[in-house]
């Protein structure tokens, strides 16, 4: 489901993590809703910006028995995971266009620690190779671009066929003087891809649980943060029309 537009709060109304959440619609008359409506959330935290934090993970089900994975969408969870009809949001999407360009400044990736029984995940998610390299960041389905971490992706690399927990990519203040940044002007998906190096512009090898973790029923996540700005809309009219006398205006039916 693509974005349609942003739904913009104030921070006094954050009780937790923004998360890129929308509203969900049913365009179709169907049982469940399949498309989306005044989203990702956005932050008026400095006027004129709207300010976007996405987060999201990459669950791990396949064992080294079945092969690794080389390339994942990342999904966002919905904060209603008891509700079938608000569905996970499948792939995470900097949205962007040339009027009003996305600004990247923070990224990070990082593994979940372990199922509860003394293990960290180093012991549980493993590579294919003893320095692969798992990296978060844009490109397409098949190919990443190359990024080294801040801001435009953020890589952890395996030791001994084991990923690092918790390390990451980590960007500067928004409004600061020279800050790193990357600009899309076009919609963006970002993913997770295994590589040989971190600035491979391939992908390679790839990530897995292990055979017994599997059969235990166990699942491993990769989890991912992306955050960016972006110019606000110009002022609409349902921006002023509370604060209007009469609500009689040039678009009102009959007029």
């Amino acid at each position: 489901m693509a974005y349609l537009s942003a739904k913009k709060i104030y921070p006094g109304d954050m009780t937790e993590p923004l998360n890129g959440w929308y509203q969900n619609i049913d365009t179709t008359g169907g049982s469940s809703n399949n498309a989306s409506k005044a989203g990702p959330t956005s932050v008026l935290a400095n006027p004129g910006w709207q300010f976007y934090q996405l987060r999201g993970y990459v669950p791990v089900t396949t064992s080294t028995g079945d092969g690794y994975t080389t390339t994942a969408e990342v999904q966002i969870p919905s904060p209603y995971k008891n509700d079938d009809t608000r569905v996970n949001i499948t792939g995470m999407v900097v949205a962007a266009d040339a009027d009003r360009p996305s600004y990247v400044y923070r990224t990070a990736i990082s593994v979940a620690q372990g199922w509860g029984d003394g293990r960290v995940a180093e012991d549980g998610l493993t590579t294919s190779g003893a320095t692969q390299v798992i990296g978060f960041g844009p490109g397409t389905a098949t190919t990443p671009v190359s990024f080294s971490g801040v801001p435009h992706g953020a890589n952890v690399t395996a030791t001994s066929n084991n990923i690092a927990v918790g390390t990451g990519g980590l960007g500067a203040s928004p409004l600061t003087s020279g800050i790193q940044y990357s600009e899309y002007s076009a919609d963006q998906a970002f993913r997770v891809y295994s590589k040989a190096a971190t600035n491979s512009t391939s992908t390679n090898g790839g990530w897995a649980i292990s055979d017994a973790d599997k059969a235990a029923g166990r699942t491993g996540y990769i989890l991912c943060e992306v955050c960016f700005i972006r110019q606000d809309v110009a002022v609409e009219y349902d921006d002023m029309e509370q604060y209007l006398p009469y609500k009689t205006a040039s678009n009102y039916p009959g007029y």
